[in-house]
C-alpha cells in the first residue's frame, strides 16, 4: 500500500457515539490484540524515521520485559523469573535488530512487516531443529515478537507522539490503551469497530470528544501524520479532506457552539440542587470516572459524588502493578474530589472486553467474557486483590470510600472475598495503620446474580446494577459489535425484569439504595 503524493479524498460511514466536528493529523494506535501486519512501502525520506521508530520500540519493550521480571520475582520466585532474562536477551541481540534494519532499509517498508519478516524466518529455522527442547524455544521468539509489535505499530508511545491536533485511529481502542492517552491534545477518535455501548464510546462522550466508531478497513488504510476530518454529527470520516471539503469543515466549525457541556446543561440552573423527574421524584445523579481528567467536571456536571470508579485504569502498558502507596494516593485523592457524597471504587475488573494484566496478551482466552476476569481473577491472583484492600482501606481512614466486587455470579464469590478483606484490615490494625469504615457492595450484571440476589443481598452493604453487562449476558449479545447492536436492547423486558428482581432483593434486606451504572453508560 504505497502513499501517494497527490492522495485523494476518501470517505468513510460509521456510527457516531459522541457528537462533535474536529479536523486534524491521525495517529494511528495499535490496541493490542492479534492483527494482521501489513507491508507499507515508505517513501526515501521516511526510511530513517522508521529505523528510529523501530529502535524506540525495541528500547521500550525492554524496559516493559525488565519491569514483568521484578515482578515475576517478587510473586513467584527467582527460579520462575528467569524466562524474562532470555526475552530481554533477544531484544539486545544485535544480530537480530540490525536483520531488522536491514529489511526496513533495503526493502523500504514500515518496521512492523520487516519484523515479522525477520522473526518468520527464524520460526523456521526453529522448525527444522530435531531437539524438542531447542525447538519448543520457539514460543519465546513469538512472544518476544508479538510484544514488539504491539509497542511498534500501536505507536505505542502515545504521549511522546501526540500534537495538539491528534485524531486517534485505531482498530478497538483498549481501556489498557486508553489510560496511557494525554486527552487534553486529542481532537477526535475513530475506530474500526465499536457501538453506542463500547468503552471508547462511553469514554469519548464523558470527555465530549467527538468519537465515530463501526468504520471497518479505516484503520489500514490510514497513516500517522496523514490529514483527517471526523464528523461525528453525520457519522462521517473524510481521509485526504479535499480542499474544497476543508473550507467547508472551516465553515461549519465557525458556526458550531462550543462544545462546552457544563454551560450547556446548566443554562443558568443550579445542577447541585435536587433532581426531580417530573412526577416529584428525587433523583441521585453520581459519576463514573475512570480517568483523572474526568475527575474536575465531576461537581461541574452536577453529581453527588462518584458512584462507580474503575480502578483498572490505575493499570497501565508500562508492565507494571500499581504498589499499595501508589494505588493509595490515588484513592485518597477519589474520596478528596467526592468529598461527603463519597466513591465506590470497583475491584480491577480486568480480563474480558476489559484490560488484561500488564504485560499478559489479549487473545489468550478462547471467550475472555466468560473467562478469567473480575472478580475471578481477583480471587485467583489474590495478592492483587489483598494490596487493593489495603490501599483502599488505608485512603478510607481520609475519605468516603466503599468498595464493589465486579461479575459475581454466587454468593461464595462474595464471602471469599470478603474473607481476604477482613483479614487485610486486620493485619493493617496490627501493623498500627490507620483504617476507614469501607462498605462492600456487590455489581449485579450477570443472571445468575439476578436469580440468587435475595441471598447476595444477605452477604452485601449494597448492590450496584451493571446494566450493560447485565444486557450483554442476558440477551447474549456481544455490546461491542456493531453488527448485533439492534438486538443490543436495553428495555428488553427480560432486562426490566432483571433490574426489577435485583432492586426487590435489595429493599427486602434493607440495602434499598441500589446503586445503578447507566444503561448507556455503565460498564
Amino acid at each position: 500500500m504505497k502513499r501517494s503524493k497527490d492522495t485523494r479524498e476518501e470517505r468513510w460511514r460509521g456510527v457516531a457515539v459522541s457528537e462533535g466536528l474536529a479536523a486534524g493529523r491521525v495517529l494511528r494506535i495499535h490496541s493490542g490484540g492479534r492483527h494482521n501486519i501489513y507491508r507499507v512501502a515508505l517513501e526515501e525520506s521516511e526510511v530513517e524515521r522508521e529505523v528510529r521508530r523501530f529502535r524506540a520500540a525495541v528500547r521500550l519493550s525492554r524496559r516493559q520485559l525488565r519491569a514483568l521480571r521484578k515482578r515475576a520475582e517478587r510473586a513467584l520466585g527467582e527460579e520462575h523469573a528467569y524466562i524474562f532474562d532470555a526475552h530481554v536477551l533477544m531484544l539486545e541481540d544485535r544480530k537480530l535488530s540490525e536483520d531488522v534494519e536491514t529489511v526496513i532499509r533495503g526493502e523500504r517498508v514500515n518496521g512492523e512487516w520487516a519484523v515479522k519478516v525477520v522473526t518468520d524466518r527464524l520460526l523456521a529455522v526453529y522448525q527444522e531443529i530435531k531437539d524438542d527442547y531447542l525447538r519448543e524455544r520457539s514460543s519465546d521468539i513469538e512472544d518476544v515478537t508479538r510484544r514488539l509489535l504491539v509497542t511498534l505499530s500501536g505507536e505505542s508511545l502515545p504521549s511522546r507522539r501526540l500534537t495538539s491536533d491528534s485524531v486517534v485511529v485505531a482498530e478497538e481502542l483498549m481501556p489498557s490503551v486508553i489510560a496511557d492517552l494525554d486527552f487534553t491534545h486529542i481532537k477526535a477518535i475513530a475506530t474500526d469497530v465499536g457501538g453506542w455501548t463500547s468503552h471508547t464510546a462511553i469514554i469519548a462522550r464523558g470527555l465530549g470528544i467527538p468519537a465515530v466508531v463501526g468504520l471497518r478497513d479505516f484503520y489500514r488504510r490510514a497513516r500517522t501524520g496523514d490529514p483527517v476530518i471526523v464528523d461525528a454529527r453525520t457519522g462521517e470520516v473524510m481521509l485526504h479532506p479535499s480542499p474544497a471539503t476543508s473550507e467547508r469543515f472551516r465553515l461549519s466549525s465557525d458556526s458550531e457552539p462550543r462544545a462546552d457541556a457544563p454551560t450547556r446543561l446548566a443554562a443558568g440552573v443550579d445542577l447541585r440542587e435536587p433532581l426531580r423527574t417530573l412526577d416529584g421524584e428525587e433523583v441521585v445523579l453520581r459519576a463514573n470516572v475512570e480517568l483523572p481528567v474526568e475527575f474536575e467536571g465531576v461537581a461541574r456536571f452536577g453529581a453527588r459524588g462518584i458512584g462507580l470508579y474503575r480502578s483498572e485504569f490505575l493499570l497501565s502498558q508500562n508492565g507494571s502493578m500499581p504498589g499499595e502507596e501508589e494505588q493509595r494516593a490515588a484513592y485518597e485523592e477519589l474520596a478528596r474530589i467526592a468529598g461527603e457524597d463519597g466513591a465506590t471504587v470497583r475491584l480491577f475488573d480486568l480480563g474480558g472486553d476489559k484490560m488484561g494484566m500488564p504485560g499478559s496478551e489479549a487473545g489468550d482466552e478462547r471467550n475472555p467474557a466468560l473467562g478469567l476476569r473480575a472478580i475471578r481473577f481477583c480471587l485467583h491472583n489474590e495478592e492483587v486483590l489483598r494490596t487493593q484492600a489495603r490501599s483502599v482501606l488505608r485512603a478510607a481512614a481520609r475519605g468516603r470510600l466503599d468498595l464493589v466486587l465486579p461479575m459475581i455470579s454466587d454468593v461464595s464469590d462474595v464471602r471469599r472475598a470478603r474473607k481476604i478483606i477482613s483479614e487485610e484490615r486486620a493485619r493493617l490494625e496490627k501493623e498500627g495503620r490507620e483504617v476507614g469504615e469501607v462498605k462492600i457492595g456487590a455489581m449485579i450484571e450477570v443472571p445468575s446474580a439476578v436469580i440468587v440476589a435475595d441471598r447476595l443481598a444477605r452477604e452485601v452493604d449494597f448492590f450496584s446494577l451493571g446494566t450493560n453487562d447485565l444486557v450483554q449476558y442476558t440477551l447474549a449479545v456481544d455490546r461491542g459489535n456493531d453488527e448485533v447492536a439492534g438486538w443490543f436492547r436495553t428495555l428488553h423486558p427480560a432486562v426490566l425484569h432483571s433490574v426489577e428482581r435485583a432492586i426487590s432483593a435489595a429493599r427486602t434486606a434493607s440495602i434499598a439504595r441500589a446503586r445503578v451504572s447507566r444503561m448507556r453508560g455503565g460498564r
